[in-house]
């Protein structure tokens, strides 16, 4: 196995490596102008001395073995890239743009964001690949790949505009943010920048930035067959999920922490009914078709005390029949007794309110010869007033009279009520005693 140098184009790597001029600066192939016009004025020198002092035999050997070392080169060597990486490689550069987007239309009467998304996708890949200052800085190179998400967010606080800023300033910041992640989702389907283009850049960004080889694979292999053999074991290859019903195809380094969070994971039933359930479906599955989910015996509220679940309710329902039944028959029994003392004491209070009644007649039958007291003492007082008239000192003398007897007598009416409103207390208390026993 051979430790190729870092290249990012099969074929220009492949020109590289084999190149006469014998570099061994360790840069890929992506030059300035002015690097590339010097590389080839030495390869120009270089072949001219050779044509002058190389034998054509040795001249024809070499360049035949050079043109074996790179198709080698280029068809032995590992492409594998890390698929969780080149997706959120993706998903930061649009959400990126659709920020940008919605940034520069603000302030703008008929600005649309998804007018300018082609150019700010330009404008951002060209930004990230080093050709306007993004990269390392100064240097126009890209660094390691944590270097690219700091990029991606200098690019986007450029593109911020002041009429952006005051909009967030004064309460717009939840729109703005809004806007960006409905454009961001169309954007996802491939409005304004297609996919195909897209992921042609991502992987690209990631090839120039992954220089420590942390997201893909550059391995190469003397021969195909060895580079089949590591193919097939390769941290980075592509794995389908094994779950049915999921779609998902992740690298292989990334399918244990797919597998961990996968919706489709068939997992054991945590209450141990002997079921493998999906992960997604495992909530519904404990609330309403678990056969170990607790259930509670019909027979519960008469005495039944058995613990069983779901699976083993009907079974108990029958084994445990005549069991219920006893249950049913001294609960029954138990309701008649009940009863029983119920009616004896139904009829002691109706004793009891006839007792009251009784005594209840006798003091209307008082209440009826006070009024007639009453009547006579009105009559008496009529006419004591009457006679009254003769004389001032006979009036004065009966209407102190009349005032004693009615104040005697209103003072007995007053105890008779008393009597009376105690009676009807006592009745009330019976007849609610009843009616709470019936």
């Amino acid at each position: 196995r051979v430790d190729a140098p870092r290249a990012f184009d099969f074929c220009d790597f492949s020109r590289w490596i084999f190149s006469p001029s014998g570099t061994s600066s360790g840069r890929p192939p992506m030059m300035t102008a002015a690097s590339a016009e010097g590389t080839a004025a030495r390869e120009a020198r270089d072949e001219a001395e050779n044509e002058v002092n190389a034998d054509p035999e040795e001249q024809v050997a070499f360049l035949a073995k050079w043109n074996e070392g790179k198709t080698r080169a280029a068809t032995c060597r590992c492409s594998h890239i890390c698929l969780s990486s080149t997706q959120n490689i993706s998903r930061a550069l649009l959400c990126a743009i659709a920020k940008a987007a919605v940034y520069q239309s603000a302030g703008k009467i008929f600005g649309d964001p998804k007018a300018a998304v082609a150019p700010l996708a330009a404008d951002l890949v060209a930004y990230l690949e080093g050709d306007k200052g993004g990269g390392a800085a100064g240097a126009g190179e890209a660094g390691v790949l944590t270097d690219l998400q700091r990029n991606v967010q200098a690019w986007t606080t450029s593109k911020k505009t002041t009429f952006a800023s005051l909009g967030e300033t004064f309460g717009g910041a939840k729109a703005s943010d809004d806007a960006a992640e409905a454009l961001e989702k169309s954007l996802f389907r491939g409005d304004g920048w297609s996919v195909a283009d897209r992921e042609r850049v991502t992987r690209e960004l990631l090839l120039r930035y992954d220089r420590e080889c942390l997201a893909h694979c550059e391995e190469t292999f003397e021969t195909p067959e060895e580079l089949l053999r590591h193919k097939v074991r390769c941290s980075f290859r592509p794995t389908q999920c094994p779950n049915d019903e999921c779609v998902e195809v992740v690298s292989a380094n990334f399918a244990g922490a797919h597998d961990s969070s996968c919706p489709f994971k068939p997992l054991p039933c945590p209450q141990k009914c002997g079921e493998d359930v999906q992960r997604k479906a495992m909530r519904a599955h404990l609330d309403a078709k678990c056969d170990k989910r607790p259930a509670t015996c019909p027979f519960a509220a008469i005495g039944c005390a058995a613990r069983v679940d779901a699976g083993t309710l009907d079974a108990h329902c029958r084994d445990a029949a005549p069991a219920h039944v006893a249950l049913l028959a001294r609960r029954v029994e138990a309701l008649g007794e009940r009863n029983d003392a119920s009616d004896q004491k139904t009829a002691a209070l109706a004793v009891a309110v006839a007792d009251v009644a009784g005594r209840m007649t006798s003091a209307a039958r008082e209440v009826g010869g006070l009024e007639r007291a009453a009547q006579a003492a009105e009559t008496a007082a009529a006419s004591a007033h009457a006679a009254a008239k003769k004389t001032e000192k006979e009036h004065d003398a009966l209407l102190a009279g009349v005032a004693k007897a009615i104040a005697a007598l209103e003072s007995e009416a007053k105890k008779q009520r008393m009597e009376i409103a105690a009676v009807m207390q006592a009745v009330d208390k019976l007849a609610q005693e009843v009616r709470g026993k019936k």
